[in-house]
């Protein structure tokens, strides 16, 4: 049985305030003549038979009839002009849906929505929408203003704003898509391109960076692998680029195949919840830490101001953890990141390892409370040999086989989501998935973001948000009562975590 979803349909009680607004108007012009009829004393008005008038010697019934026929008049021209609004209203509904791709103008996202088996198997397989790059993609400010920013809904004002710094380096139409499911004047966009990444790639940003004041591109680019040589530069850049911007409160750290999956709104409301802790994956460092380098706070050159500082702390080895170089890092975390510390050999020391040198970056910062870096969690559970859950991102690793993927489909031990994930996608708590490649499937990419459009100009409500999961994750429990001498913390969740709950949906 179908779920019901109201997925891209007309919501009569969404119709714009001033057609309500203009009920009204009307309303009052009846009363107003009605009164003008009954109580004028004009020679030249209509007999009042409360204020004798010999030369108009009207009866009471006869004005009565000519008020209601006036009425009648009055209520006639109402209902045409009622039939004239709700063409309008129509219109103007019409003119917020959400415009797809000519690839994927044939997919029904509510459908599959809704879990209707025997037409997602139409739509996957050997039947996947693929995208379609336009080589003359029109790069003029207005055409790019055109495809991101909202035409004909008004975006309500946030609390607090967020900044995304995402390093990319191919499928710019996917990237600007991004920017659409996510934008508003109060978020600010950085963009890190990989130097190998193609010319038209690097001009395509340069264009968007250009039109669109919240949108920043890095002037330095470096060459980055699957190894994560430069990824941690690259989002430290973006840090320091950011801090400069006001009004957001939480920045996210993402790749190029990251696709966000929750609207603005949700994800103001997601950051609120978590209150100012650090979204960091957490687990063992796994022994990837280069013994040849020193990693204490001193040698490593770290705090730009020691003056004061524990020499203790300062000459202490750093307490270290891996985890995925995404997540999401509070602005006073990154103010003391960019401002209280100066990161470049620390940075430089990972970097000049092997494999995987962008995944302890934040994590032992994050593990080392001692440093003080805002939002912080601690070592606590790694010593008991728990990892700590976060919600920034889902990665659905696969080292069983691709037939447990959803898509049946596996690129570097991660599933590839297809359109057969999108049920997934709208009823995780992660604030974005990886991987979506448009090469691969772009329906699931369109259909996420016109979830999103759903859920943030026409008010779909199809999965409510999971509060409890948010404020009671681990780290953010910690991070309220960690002062409290009395609190102790407990590293199992009381909820059931997204990485062990049914997948593929």
């Amino acid at each position: 049985m179908r779920s019901k979803v109201r997925y891209q349909l007309l919501d009569s009680s969404a119709a714009p305030k001033t057609c309500r607004f203009l009920w009204i108007i009307l309303f009052l012009i009846v009363c107003f003549i009605a009164y003008f009829l009954l109580f004028s004393t004009s020679t030249k008005g209509v007999f009042n038979p409360l204020v004798p008038d010999k030369r108009n010697p009207m009866t009471y019934e006869q004005v009565m009839k000519d008020l209601r026929n006036e009425i009648d008049e009055r209520n006639a021209i109402i209902s045409e002009l009622q039939k004239d609004f709700e063409k309008l209203e129509l219109k103007s509904e019409l003119k917020v849906l959400y415009k797809r791709r000519p690839e994927t103008k044939h997919v029904d996202c509510g459908r599959v929505l809704s879990g209707d088996k025997k037409y997602l198997e139409s739509v996957s397989g050997g039947n996947r929408v693929k995208m379609v790059e336009n080589n003359d993609l029109d790069m003029s400010c207005a055409a790019i203003m055109n495809r991101i920013l909202p035409s004909t809904s008004v975006l309500k004002p946030l609390k607090n704003g967020m900044a995304f710094a995402r390093i990319v380096y191919a499928d710019y139409e996917m990237i600007e898509k991004q920017v659409q499911m996510s934008y508003h004047p109060q978020n600010a966009f950085c963009f890190a391109i990989d130097k190998k990444a193609p010319p038209k790639f690097h001009e395509r940003l340069r264009a968007m960076a250009a039109c669109l004041p919240n949108v920043l591109l890095l002037p330095d680019e470096d060459s980055v692998d699957s190894a994560g040589h430069n990824i941690n530069s690259a989002h430290y850049n973006c840090m320091r680029v950011l801090i400069n911007k006001p009004g957001w409160n939480y920045v996210i750290l993402l790749q190029n195949h990251d696709i966000i999956t929750k609207s603005v709104y949700e994800m103001e409301q997601i950051y609120e919840w978590l209150g100012g802790a650090n979204d960091i994956e957490i687990t063992p460092e796994s022994g990837r830490l280069d013994n040849k380098f020193k990693w204490d706070p001193k040698s490593l050159k770290m705090f730009r101001n020691e003056t004061g500082m524990n020499q203790t702390i300062l000459n202490t080895k750093m307490k270290f953890a891996k985890g995925a170089a995404q997540g999401s890092l509070s602005r006073a975390a990154v103010d003391w990141m960019v401002r209280t510390t100066d990161l470049t050999t620390y940075i430089n020391q990972w970097n000049k390892g092997g494999f995987g040198v962008d995944e302890q970056f934040i994590q032992s910062f994050q593990v080392s409370s001692d440093l003080g870096m805002p939002g912080h969690f601690t070592d606590e559970c790694l010593k008991a040999g728990k990892n700590t859950d976060f919600v920034s991102r889902m990665s659905q690793w696969m080292y069983s086989g691709a037939e447990h993927c959803g898509s049946k489909t596996i690129r570097h031990a991660i599933c590839l989501l297809g359109i057969e994930d999108f049920r997934t996608v709208a009823a995780y708590p992660n604030l974005m998935f990886n991987k979506m490649m448009p090469s691969f499937d772009y329906s699931i990419v369109e259909c996420t973001a016109e979830l999103l459009y759903n859920r943030t100009f026409l008010g779909q409500v199809d999965h409510k948000l999971e509060e409890d999961y948010y404020t009671k994750m681990v780290n953010v429990l910690y991070h309220k009562n960690h002062m409290n001498p009395n609190f102790k913390l407990d590293c199992t969740p009381s909820y059931k975590q997204w990485s062990q709950r049914q997948y593929p949906l």
